[in-house]
């Protein structure tokens, strides 16, 4: 069954028995879709989904009747920040995609050194909000009750100042596999709980530097390995949130 998110003030409370969808959500539903009425539909709002009936078009936007709420819950046990360097060609786009969908509750881009794509500052606004709304369709898609949020990018310095109220902190680092003693990300992973916040370092096509990883060390992450084998930039947090659903859920 399709599903989109209400566009209300977050203190409106449903009932109303009546609501519209945004312009862009009533096209899609009464155009590309071409729903009748009388077609039911998901709606949600404020992390709660409700079940709602469409009633006509008023001024292009699509009319709901919202007949009852539903008791779901489709989120993570823990809540995730992926935060990751800038990649190449749309590779952000797509671990923003299947990030959602695998359950992430935040997406954090960083400048770091290595990094061989670097955002021009009038561009980065047009970035940061096209991955906003491929985390909003994806988390339409994925049938989530919540949309994650695409943070502004900022420098490792900068992130490195609110982090102190994570309760787990990880960064994936490749060298950590060359280690007998490192930590997998398995065993990283046991030292979280549910409902904790945790959130997940990852360099881009270039990596690391040793620098930035002592700086996070220095702000209490954990370096683990996802592995034997190198992860494309793209994969690993795919791989690592995976990791933390067969873990947590």
């Amino acid at each position: 069954m399709q599903q989109y998110f209400l566009e209300l003030e977050a203190s409106a409370s449903i009932p109303p028995t009546l609501v519209s969808l945004s312009q862009g959500d009533s096209h899609h539903l009464l155009t590309v879709l071409r729903a009748r009425t009388g077609q039911e539909i998901y709606v949600v709002h404020q992390g709660q989904r409700y079940l709602a009936r469409l009633v006509g078009e008023r001024a292009g936007l699509a009319q709901l009747e919202v007949i009852q709420r539903i008791e779901v819950d489709t989120e993570l046990p823990i809540q995730v920040t992926i935060a990751c360097g800038l990649s190449k060609n749309d590779k952000l786009d797509t671990i923003v995609q299947k990030g959602t969908e695998c359950g992430m509750a935040s997406f954090q881009p960083l400048s770091l050194s290595r990094d061989v794509v670097r955002w021009k500052d009038g561009k980065s606004i047009q970035k940061i909000d096209r991955l906003q709304k491929i985390a909003q369709a994806a988390s339409q898609q994925s049938k989530r009750l919540v949309v994650p949020r695409v943070s502004s990018l900022k420098t490792l310095d900068q992130w490195l100042q609110s982090v102190d109220d994570y309760d787990l902190k990880l960064v994936a680092y490749e060298e950590e596999a060359k280690q007998t003693t490192s930590y997998s990300l398995r065993q990283a992973l046991s030292l979280g709980q549910k409902g904790q916040k945790m959130a997940i370092v990852f360099g881009s096509e270039g990596g690391l530097t040793q620098e930035e990883v002592d700086q996070l060390r220095a702000k209490g992450f954990i370096t683990c390995s996802l592995g034997r084998r190198i992860l494309r930039a793209e994969t690993a947090p795919i791989y690592a949130l995976a990791a933390i659903s067969y873990q947590f859920e």
